[in-house]
């Protein structure tokens, strides 16, 4: 399939030009088009100090060139590449792509940038030196990471909403002429047993790292792109979002942004961790130092760049930046360039290492300083040392008590259990659920939760030497501080029985106006506040054949106690359509030109053949038990008109009318015999 693209190239518009980008002049030495806070020598370039440099528009991941030291950048509103030279600022070229390119990545042995993105209909190659399009894959889905085969050329892309990986061939280049996209190789997908996420190839083993989303302990897939064959499953953390690859010492850096970590793994003995280094903030990107001792983190929730010691496994620094520092890059071996999330600039950064030892260094003087009687730095002076580690071997741990609906608790109190080397300690949870639990040695220690009407609760937490690890505390369900006085409606899954419990919603606000209403999963979705409780209703069982509650009743008596419901209305919808099957016959021979093994049947019906049932069980928490016989309450609807035959869309409309005819018969027999007087 060829692709059309879109390309704008300075006031000219092409369509399915193969020429993607444009030479673009450099501005004179020390022209005001570059960056804020540099100075320039004689020759124009940018010398000692950081940098600003602003862009035409926001960024996300970055890549780089550093035997030439330039930047690719994608620009996001703009939906552009570009290529900066990071010795003068000066931009080589600019490249119109048609969608926003918040992940780029550059085969300098190629001279090829690759971009893509999670709204992209694909990945797109440019030439590295003059930003012309080569080569544009069509994928099923956008893309979140992007890794090259440094040997063959090949491209690997993870495309998380498809559950699978694009590999694709590199590029070919026809001398002398453009080259056709269509008559080029596209990509071959490789399903993956949940959503990849980061990517990292080692191209001395021919494998290809792939971090798979959600909670699995075994989140790192070894894949042989090949064929698509799992040839391991490895220990890399929860929600392993970027991985950096250290092929001169056989290890794989894995950042979690789950478990707010950073893993260290040995290629030379089948991923055995060497590191687990526990992070401030939860991270987003990474980068490694070219010597292997340094990596960099930043988090999309803080203003920090993390700096973590590979050599000693430990959270060297942490340095306040502006904005929240997303993709970052390491050029000329000691600079490195970042972006902030939502800013229009790219900084530089001169010699962070030296900076981290020089904060480490500050924290543990004003420390030593403070343990002697003097007094602790100001603010000025701890702004860049916030985030050091503490004391050798001790660690904190924080987080939040959340009630069985993800609510935070307002008060209660956390029991530290007594050890051999620690008194029994109580620590009160603040206004917000949260708590901090004091520095601690290293280990796993017995803490005991004390709510208001929840029942005494113990869990264990882990202190893990020279970082803050989060870890929240979920109560079980407990007798509600209040009387429960709310109506909840809860849609089983066939098609329009939410729309019914959409309507009904609103009636019932207006017909019992002294209780609050909540539709707890609707058309567009399950209420914020219902949705961790969603997996008590998978399976549920209510009602026996003979119309009486099951025990499965218990588990919407957890539900109203964690959200303040007295009532909860069950609805359903049946439908039916008798569908006439001859369908249009000349549509029917088209298709089966197309498909001529697979037979064809368009329904139709008319407005006389369609008929619907609505069903609402009541549900009294308070007073209903298993064994008890159900109330509930039907309506018909139907439509008699006759008419000439229509589809599936022309059907829909006339169902959900049906609907709302329902909700004045549902009143009506409310009205009449009122389930809601209790």
């Amino acid at each position: 399939m060829r692709w059309q693209w879109l390309v704008v190239l300075s006031s000219v518009l092409g369509l399915g030009s193969p020429v993607l980008g444009q030479g673009i002049p450099l501005p004179a030495a020390g022209s005001s088009s570059a960056v804020e806070n540099f100075s320039t020598d004689g020759n124009g370039l940018r010398t000692e100090g950081d940098w600003l440099l602003p862009l035409r528009s926001s960024a996300d991941r970055i890549d780089g060139v550093p035997d030439r030291g330039w930047v690719a950048v994608g620009l996001l509103e703009e939906q552009a590449v570009t290529l900066l030279d990071g010795a003068s600022g000066d931009p080589l070229w600019q490249a119109a792509v048609g969608f926003a390119p918040s992940v780029v990545r550059v085969d300098e042995a190629r001279q090829v940038v690759y971009a893509s993105g999670p709204n992209a209909p694909g990945l797109v190659a440019l030439d590295l030196l003059t930003g012309e399009l080569i080569q544009a894959y069509g994928l099923p889905a956008g893309v979140l990471d992007i890794a090259v085969d440094g040997v063959t050329g090949r491209v690997f892309a993870s495309l998380p909403s498809a559950q699978s990986l694009a590999v694709m061939a590199a590029p070919l280049r026809v001398s002398g002429a453009q080259s056709d996209p269509s008559e080029q190789p596209q990509a071959r997908n490789l399903p993956m047993p949940g959503p990849p996420l980061a990517l990292a190839y080692d191209a001395q083993r021919g494998s290809l790292f792939v971090g798979l989303a959600g909670e699995d302990p075994l989140s790192l897939l070894v894949v042989n792109p090949d064929n698509g064959e799992l040839l391991a499953r490895w220990r890399g953390g929860h929600t392993p979002e970027a991985m950096a690859l250290d092929a001169e010492r056989q290890r794989l850096v894995v950042l979690n942004s789950g478990s707010q970590d950073l893993t260290v793994l040995d290629l030379s003995r089948s991923g055995e961790a060497l590191q687990r280094v526990g992070l401030d903030w939860r991270p987003t990107r990474l980068a490694l130092s070219p010597d292997g001792r340094w990596a960099y983190v930043t988090s999309r929730d803080s203003d920090r760049l993390q700096l973590v010691d590979l050599q000693t496994g430990r959270l060297a620094a942490s340095l306040r930046l502006q904005g929240q520092p997303t993709g970052l890059v390491m050029l000329d071996g000691r600079d490195l360039w970042v972006v902030a999330a939502g800013i229009p600039a790219l900084r530089r950064l001169q010699n962070v290492e030296a900076q981290a030892i020089a904060a480490r260094r500050s924290r543990e003087q004003a420390a030593l300083a403070v343990r002697n009687g003097g007094t602790e730095p100001s603010n000025g002076e701890a702004s860049q040392q916030e985030g050091a580690l503490s004391p050798e071997g001790a660690g904190v741990v924080t987080g939040r008590v959340l009630d069985i609906a993800g609510q935070p608790v307002q008060t209660g109190v956390l029991h530290l259990a007594a050890t051999p080397t620690q008194p029994r300690q109580t620590v009160r949870i603040a206004a917000d659920g949260t708590y901090v639990l004091p520095e601690l040695p290293a280990g796993l220690y017995l803490v005991d939760v004390e709510v208001p009407g929840f029942p005494l609760t113990s869990t264990q937490v882990e202190v893990r030497a020279g970082f803050v690890s989060t870890q929240d505390i979920r109560l079980p369900p407990g007798e509600p501080t209040r009387q429960p006085e709310g109506i909840g409606l809860l849609p089983d899954e066939p098609v329009y029985s939410d729309e019914l419990a959409r309507h009904l919603s609103m009636a019932l606000k207006e017909l019992q106006p002294q209780r609050p209403v909540l539709l707890l999963k609707g058309p567009l979705g399950p209420d914020p506040r219902f949705e961790p409780l969603l997996p008590l209703t998978q399976g549920l069982t209510l009602l026996d054949r003979d119309e009486r509650y099951t025990s499965d009743l218990a588990k919407l008596k957890v539900i109203g106690d964690a959200l303040g419901l007295r009532y909860i209305l069950l609805t359903q919808m049946q439908i039916s359509r008798d569908y006439n099957r001859q369908g249009n016959s000349l549509l029917n021979t088209a298709l089966r030109f197309v498909a001529p093994t697979v037979p064809v049947e368009i329904p139709n019906f008319t407005p006389n053949q369609l008929r619907s049932r609505g069903v609402v069980v009541v549900v009294d928490l308070q007073r209903d038990r298993p064994g008890d016989r159900a109330r509930y309450y039907e309506a018909y609807g139907r439509d008699d008109v006759g008419g000439d035959p229509m589809f599936e869309d022309a059907a829909a409309g006339l169902f959900r009318l049906q609907v709302r005819n329902m909700v004045p018969v549902f009143v009506q027999q409310w009205q009449a015999n009122n389930p809601f007087s209790g």
